[in-house]
């Protein structure tokens, strides 16, 4: 049986190492990864600059960090911990959390991976270390369907990217409303016409 105080205190631990990340994610958006100071990000927070140093070891480490917190956490029990057989269920599932997420975090995540993009080490970094683990899980769940012979024999690296190209470029332009013909659309029709979109190129049938 856990001990109550010893969980009270992980509790705490995480509770705190979330301020410091959404304060991250803060200062990151405004100043950008190599203008922000682990002084401005403690301050946000609320918590003395060495309490930071406590959690983190620099401010790369920080900033991975908070990617995995925003990005990725919310998928992990969606596609690693326990995702469903249908494919269909699974897509939709991953569609609805990235709309959700870029409705939340989108103001804070494009500036930092903008700049991201212009660094080849954190680029290699944030690729290798949490977007690689994730895509892998998803490129096991493709093969194991082409395997099974659901889907249609298709290089598994290639679907999870392609993926997440059509839903970014989707969402964001629906989201900043530069495209007027995006109002017409929920978002609950937009994820289900890239849902379909992918499905008609993945199953052996073609059908839904």
């Amino acid at each position: 049986m856990p001990n109550p105080a010893e969980h009270f205190k992980q509790q705490m631990i995480e509770a705190r190492r979330t301020q410091i990340l959404e304060a991250a994610a803060t200062v990151f958006a405004k100043k950008g990864f190599h203008k922000a100071k682990i002084t401005e990000i403690a301050g946000v927070a609320g918590v003395a600059e060495g309490t930071i140093y406590n959690y983190f070891d620099n401010k790369r480490e920080l900033l991975l960090a908070m990617i995995d917190l925003i990005g990725i956490q919310s998928l992990k029990g969606i596609v690693i911990d326990a995702p469903p057989d249908d494919p269909k269920t699974l897509l939709t599932m991953i569609m609805r959390n990235r709309y959700q997420l870029l409705q939340e975090y989108g103001h804070l995540m494009a500036p930092i991976i903008a700049e991201i993009f212009t660094d080849a080490d954190l680029r290699e970094a944030v690729y290798r270390r949490i977007v690689m683990p994730f895509i892998t899980h998803l490129e096991q769940y493709i093969q194991a369907h082409i395997n099974s012979g659901e889907f249609r024999p298709i290089d598994p690296m290639i679907v999870p990217r392609a993926l997440i190209g059509a839903t970014v470029i989707n969402f964001a332009i629906k989201l900043s409303g530069i495209d007027p013909r995006y109002d017409k659309l929920s978002a609950e029709a937009l994820i289900e016409q890239i849902v379909s979109l992918f499905l008609d190129g993945l199953l052996q049938s073609n059908e839904l």
